[in-house]
């Protein structure tokens, strides 16, 4: 495996009305709205940043694409819901946001058990609080806790300026970016970084030991086709075992290995 690029592809598993096209990297909606789930071919490194280009939307539907993770694994070909929201819940672990005009709307949450919810502000405060941003430019560089990757990765297009002054994260050419970030030794925090900018932690407290997490995108709404944009990162000769280490075992078993803790955490936390 090429640790340095994200060689994402879509999994052969998706919505009726997905299909897959450039070898796996752009998924289409052939009609309607929904039918229209898919997910990454495979999980999720932590850190690792999924990203997405918009390349088409169609006018007519309310409402956009939706992203998130699941625990639920697209290789064992369950049967799809005919949404992500608030459809894949109950299948399986899963955490997943609307995308808006403005940013994420949180639809799903870990709220279930909870008598009292803060609202939506107050709640992306505390969380911002516990769990600052993890994504931050330098210079022409982005780092991230996977290594360093350029800014243009993660911007409309490429860098190219197409989109106007104050675009839309639900334009055409918007990138949107998910990941999750270990912040114990089995919980972990989804991030969403919307052309450019980490929105902070979305969700807290994942049980990412528990299972593998796998990308989750509803090409819904007026979203009508999207890219997976594939990226170098810059790494250094540390971060490059680190990437072997995580790509040759699961998660969970880090905790396992029979190394120093200081080297343990370095695996499952380093930034």
């Amino acid at each position: 495996m090429n640790v340095l690029c994200s060689c994402m592809r879509f999994h052969p598993h998706h919505g009726s009305n997905i299909e897959l096209d450039e070898d796996g990297v752009v998924a289409s909606r052939k009609n309607s709205f929904a039918n229209a789930l898919t997910f990454s071919e495979r999980p999720l490194a932590p850190g690792e940043i999924f990203l997405i280009q918009i390349e088409e939307n169609e006018s007519g539907w309310s409402g956009y694409v939706r992203l998130g993770l699941t625990q639920k694994d697209p290789s064992s070909r369950f049967d799809l819901p005919l949404y992500a929201l608030p459809d894949l819940i109950p299948i399986g672990p899963s955490w997943a946001y609307a995308i808006t005009k403005t940013a994420i709307s949180a639809s799903i949450k870990e709220v279930e058990d909870r008598e009292e919810v803060l609202d939506e502000s107050e709640q992306n405060l505390v969380n911002y609080k516990r769990f600052p941003r993890v994504v931050h430019r330098q210079g022409s560089m982005v780092r991230t806790p996977r290594g360093l990757i350029h800014e243009n990765t993660l911007l409309p297009y490429g860098g190219e300026p197409r989109l106007p002054p104050g675009g839309l994260p639900t334009d055409v050419g918007s990138r949107i970016g998910v990941m999750f970030v270990p912040t114990s030794e089995f919980g972990a925090a989804m991030h969403f970084i919307i052309n450019g900018e980490d929105q902070g932690p979305s969700s807290l407290d994942i049980p990412f030991t528990s299972a593998p997490l796998y990308a989750v995108v509803d090409v819904y709404g007026s979203t009508k086709k999207v890219r997976i944009v594939q990226y170098d990162g810059a790494k250094n000769l540390q971060a490059l075992c680190r990437s072997v280490i995580l790509n040759s075992i699961k998660i969970s078993g880090v905790c396992n290995l029979p190394l120093p803790p200081l080297l343990k955490n370095y695996l499952l936390f380093s930034d």
